[in-house]
Formats: C-alpha cells, sequence, structure tokens
C-alpha cells in the first residue's frame, strides 16, 4: 500500500513516563520490560497479548509467513502484489474501505513484506479493538482477489515503483548489491522482480491460499487491553476460520564462499559516485550475533563512531555514510552505504573502511568504547520497546526468527555482556576478503 497516503496521526497525547502512576515495575534482569501471554487457536493461529494501560490505545498487529522467501524463481513481486491485494476487499468490506474504518476513528495503519513474512498492523482507540479484529478476520478468512483487481493494484505498484526509480537515482544500486551480496536467488532477489507484469492469477490465487492462513499467521495484541475480554473477542473473530495445509518450511539458500573480496562497478545516469560494501558473516555460531549488534555501533552509529568518524570528519573522503546490521536466517551482513564526489574519493574512502577493519582485527577496543556502544545500543533497544507497534512488531519478528519468547529477556544481557577480547577474536575470524562485497557506480 502507499505508505504516505495510507498514514494518520493518532492522538495528540503526551507519553506518560515509565515512572507515572500504573507504569510496569522495573523488569528483573534477563526479562524483557514487559510482560505477555502467548497461545493458539483451534485453527492454529498463534495469538499473543501484552497489556499496557499507559495510553488509551491498543495496537493489532497480524504477521503471515509469505515473505519473498516463498516466492520461487520467476515470481519476484508476488509476495507484495499480495500485501496490496490485502487492502482490495474482502466479503463484508469494500475494497479500500479496511483503510477508511481505521482512519475514520483516528487511527493509523500499514503495511510492508520482508523476507519472512508479510506484517499488517493498526493502531487506534483501545475502544475499536473489536473494530480491528472485525476487519483483520475478514480478509484473513474471505479476501476477494478479482482479475480487475489484481490488474488495478499491479499497475499501481509498477507505476510507483517507476516514479521511486526516477526520482532516486541510486535507487537500482541497492537490488544490485544484493545480489552480490546474496548470489542465492532466495536473499539476492528483488521486491519488485521483471516478471511482476506477467504473474497469472491461478499463482496469484495459489500463494494467497498457501500462505495466508491462520496456522501460518500470528496475532499480536498490544496496547489498554483487559486480557480476558481480548480473548474472548479473538476466539469471537478468529477461531471458525478453517486452517489451511501445513505450510512447508521456508527455504534456505545456499551461500557461496568466493575466493577473494567481489568487486563490481555500475553507472548511473545522474549523482556522485560512491559504493555499496558489505561483509557476509556465516555461519554464524552461538554469541556472533552479538559481537555484530556491538559491532554496528562502534563502527557506525553515531558521529563519533569509527567510520563515520574518519570518512566524514577526520579524512574528509566522504559526504555521507550510513550503514546497518542485516540479519537473516543463517547469515547476517553488515552494510555500508558511501557517498563521495568522485572515483579518486571513493577509492580513499573504501581504503579508510579497510583500515578501520584491519584497526578492529589487532587492537581490543577500549572500555571506555565499548561503554558508549552499550549505552547507545541500550538507548534504542527500550525506545523500540517504548510504543505498542514497537512492542508488536518486536514480539511478531522473534516468532518469525524461530525465537522462544520466554527467552527475549536474555538477549539484552547478552549483548551488553560482549567483552572486548570477543570482539577482537569474532573480527579476525569473520572480516575476511573472502566475506567482502563492494559495488562501486558513479555517472555515466
Amino acid at each position: 500500500m502507499n505508505r504516505t497516503a495510507r498514514a494518520l496521526i493518532i492522538l495528540a497525547v503526551v507519553l506518560p513516563s515509565l515512572q507515572a502512576s500504573g507504569s510496569q515495575e522495573a523488569a528483573a534482569p534477563g526479562s524483557l520490560p514487559f510482560a505477555f501471554q502467548e497461545y493458539r487457536l483451534r485453527n492454529g493461529l498463534h495469538v499473543i497479548l501484552s497489556e499496557d494501560a499507559r495510553l488509551p490505545l491498543v495496537t493489532v498487529a497480524i504477521g503471515y509467513g509469505a515473505g519473498t522467501l516463498r516466492e520461487k524463481p520467476g515470481q519476484e513481486g508476488l509476495a507484495y502484489l499480495l500485501e496490496n491485494l490485502m487492502f482490495q476487499g474482502s466479503d463484508n468490506v469494500s475494497p479500500l474501505q479496511h483503510i477508511a474504518f481505521v482512519q475514520k476513528v483516528g487511527g493509523e495503519l500499514n503495511a510492508t513484506t520482508t523476507l519472512d513474512k508479510a506484517l499488517f498492523y493498526e493502531t487506534l482507540p483501545s475502544n475499536q479493538l473489536a473494530l480491528a479484529l472485525w476487519l483483520e478476520s475478514d480478509r484473513m478468512k474471505s479476501l476477494v482477489i478479482t482479475p480487475a483487481a489484481i490488474d488495478r493494484t499491479r499497475e499501481d505498484l509498477l507505476k510507483e515503483h517507476a516514479e521511486r526509480v526516477a526520482a532516486d537515482p541510486y535507487l537500482g544500486t541497492f537490488s544490485e548489491f544484493d545480489s552480490l551480496l546474496f548470489p542465492d536467488h532466495l536473499y539476492g532477489h528483488p521486491l519488485i522482480g521483471p516478471r511482476m507484469s506477467d504473474l497469472a492469477e491461478a499463482e496469484i490465487l495459489e500463494f494467497h491460499k498457501t500462505y495466508y492462513v491462520p496456522n501460518n499467521a500470528v496475532l499480536c495484541i498490544v496496547g489498554n487491553i483487559d486480557a480476558g475480554r481480548t480473548r474472548e473477542l479473538v476466539a469471537r473473530y478468529f477461531d471458525s476460520i478453517p486452517p489451511g495445509l501445513d505450510s512447508p518450511s521456508p527455504p534456505r539458500p545456499e551461500i557461496r564462499r568466493e575466493n577473494d573480496a567481489v568487486v563490481r562497478s555500475v553507472k548511473i545516469p545522474v549523482g556522485s559516485a560512491g559504493f555499496h560494501m558489505g561483509f557476509r558473516f556465516f555461519p554464524l555460531q552461538a554469541g556472533d550475533t552479538d559481537c555484530l549488534r556491538i559491532l554496528q555501533y562502534v563502527l557506525l552509529e553515531g558521529e563519533t563512531s569509527r567510520m563515520r568518524s574518519r570518512l566524514l570528519r577526520h579524512d574528509l573522503t566522504a559526504r555521507y555514510l550510513t550503514g546497518a546490521l542485516d540479519e537473516k536466517p543463517s547469515i547476517a551482513t553488515l552494510k555500508l552505504f558511501c557517498l563521495a564526489t568522485n572515483a579518486v574519493m571513493v577509492a580513499r574512502s573504501e581504503k579508510g573502511i579497510l583500515a578501520e577493519i584491519d584497526r578492529l582485527r589487532s587492537n581490543a577496543i577500549s572500555q571506555d568504547e565499548l561503554i558508549k556502544a552499550r549505552r547507545r545500543f541500550k538507548k534504542d533497544y527500550f525506545d523500540r520497546l517504548s510504543t505498542n507497534l514497537g512492542k508488536a512488531r518486536f514480539l511478531v519478528d522473534a516468532v518469525f526468527a524461530g525465537k522462544r519468547l520466554d527467552t527475549l529477556g536474555g538477549e539484552l544481557d547478552a549483548v551488553v555482556s560482549v567483552s572486548p577480547q570477543t570482539l577482537e577474536a569474532f573480527a579476525g575470524k569473520y572480516f575476511t576478503p573472502q566475506n567482502r562485497v563492494v559495488l562501486e557506480f558513479g555517472p555515466q
């Protein structure tokens, strides 16, 4: 769906302090800072509830195991198309009326497709919980997919994508970089592929029938709710929906290890010279992800992080640098995107990044630097969990990542307890030329 046009600010309210009356008590070490309960309906729907009475709001999030991993070669764009078809009407809801219902009561909604899931969510006044559950259950059991809806939705998506490509000269380089970083089709194919306009109605219907079923879904409700009453509402709206066939486990890619760094160059019509650089980490061992989460903050988060400080403040070889950790099943990658003024500065920026990697491999991180990274990580961690939507997405993400929810509380402790010696050993093991991929680009 159109992310900008379909969002609406909910309420002009001030978030009460966690220390205010009615807030949760401080969490014990190794536990999440909020409580939740989970259970399953008879049809296999996984339900998670979390009460938070600080605001008169509730978030309803439902994820289906219908992400891009489920697409076969030649079906690129099928998962994204289905996400948008979910707003084209069901037995009791007209096309796009789902959006109108939520906005009419002062709510906001959105949807997204990722590797492992399609996620739909709405945040609205808590006295409208039944409305959200009715809307979600109606399209779960009776989505109407017509040839006209398919053609209309596909045309809108292709037009929107073409406009984005025309407006952003760098957009195409991101998908091309991913295809180098992940040579396997499962992880390396784009959200919208060249065959999207040729997808047959039968393919679309089969995908929906297979993956948009209650036993392949997670329903998470977070906010000002009464758990007992909410269980009754969930049963009323979802329990009678028949399950589908058991969905097969998502496939896993074959990750190839090159003998040396992979480097490619492409031309773009306009814009500055620059590059993508990525480091692949696989096969991941216990504790490796904890190291990566801290290293992301040491290297890239904040103006004083190592790489940003070197390229943007000290060497002055780049004019823009960003990066993030990308965690996927069986592999994680650290991705960087850099803009410079010309090819010379691109080369110098790449050299500066590799120098920081070498320093990471040969020298232990100081306690002061590690403490700063831990503090930033903890702040972002708790900021994410400060809203109903943040909690809901956190819990749904964990389920689709195959994590047990009762173990999530220990993740923060594990990350902030990583030692400098462990980080140095990790860098020496994984930051090697064979795990490095670079895509350079510049004007034609």
